[in-house]
């Protein structure tokens, strides 16, 4: 049985992601399973899906603590989630990123797929939601469904316009992703898209020095530079867009004492204004307003 877990954010898709992959296994004639695990149920909150896969009826419904396959959505889970938690010895990982890729190579990794998966969506969907995309790299990686599978997959969940971008977006991907293979030897295969030897490259601890630390290096109690949410623009998971109707404000600020992102701004004339950079569109803001002063727009509408 082939385990594969999903690490995303609420609104990514991850959920998508296990069930279109669970389709495409059963469009093939084999057995699959695919369901979530919900954290905080809101937009931008770290969200799990798990999907098994086999030759046989699959029964099992727990979750996936030992999975063959891990698949990264977002890069900034990195920093919040132990997404290898469990991950089998020679396990395969999937990641969204736009840094070097051998930076998340660690011992017991058989093989890496690594793809700028924001940038594939946000230029192909216009909205940062990489499971498609990350469906793509990580049939790249390894040939669990056919693509052409997939691919149906997508078009029967989705319709129109909004199947064919999936799809292109999920071929960008496979052809895009760049694949690394440990032998086991502190070597690091790099395997071009079209399955071509690249090249290889050692990476000892003078190589390492060149890079920042691993994620995988930090050992508890170690100094590292602090960080800021400011530096971190978490409007990009936002696919609803909060907006405010002034002549409806009576200025009673319980938008701004509700917002879990401290996004609603107050301006010297005693209104309310959003802060994009930061508002993830969850929606609160409107539940609260006593006076319906703010009502919640699909962002590509406006």
């Amino acid at each position: 049985m082939l385990e594969i877990r999903f690490h995303g954010r609420g609104g990514q898709g991850a959920v998508t992601s296990a069930e279109l992959l669970a389709q495409a296994a059963i469009e093939e004639g084999k057995y699959a399973r695919a369901f979530p695990s919900f954290g905080p149920e809101r937009r931008g909150a770290p969200v799990s899906a798990f999907c098994r896969i086999d030759d046989k009826p699959v029964t099992l419904r727990t979750s996936i603590d030992s999975p063959d396959v891990v698949v990264v959505l977002d890069p900034s889970l990195f920093n919040a989630v132990d997404v290898t938690r469990g991950l089998k010895k020679d396990g395969f990982l999937v990641i969204n990123t736009k840094k070097e890729s051998k930076q998340f190579m660690f011992e017991g990794l058989k093989q890496l797929a690594a793809v700028n998966a924001t940038q594939i969506a946000q230029e192909i969907l216009n909205r940062p939601i990489t499971n498609t995309v990350l469906l793509g790299a990580l049939i790249r990686l390894m040939p669990i469904v056919k693509v052409d599978s997939l691919i149906s997959a997508v078009q029967t969940r989705f319709s129109g316009k909004i199947a064919n971008l999936n799809v292109q977006a999920l071929e960008r991907a496979y052809q895009e992703t760049q694949v690394l293979s440990n032998n086991g030897e502190q070597t690091l295969e790099l395997v071009s898209p079209k399955n071509e030897f690249a090249g290889k490259e050692k990476v000892g601890k003078a190589a390492k020095e060149d890079l920042d630390y691993l994620w995988t290096e930090l050992s508890p109690g170690c100094v590292v530079q602090p960080g800021s949410s400011r530096d971190n623009h978490t409007g990009d998971w936002r696919s609803c867009l909060p907006v405010i109707q002034k002549e409806r404000c009576i200025q009673c600020g319980l938008c701004w004492a509700f917002c879990p992102d401290a996004a609603q701004v107050q301006k010297p004339d005693g209104y309310f204004s959003v802060d994009l950079d930061y508002c993830k569109g969850c929606g609160i803001c409107a539940m609260e307003c006593p006076t319906g002063a703010i009502h919640m727009e699909k962002e590509l509408e406006l």
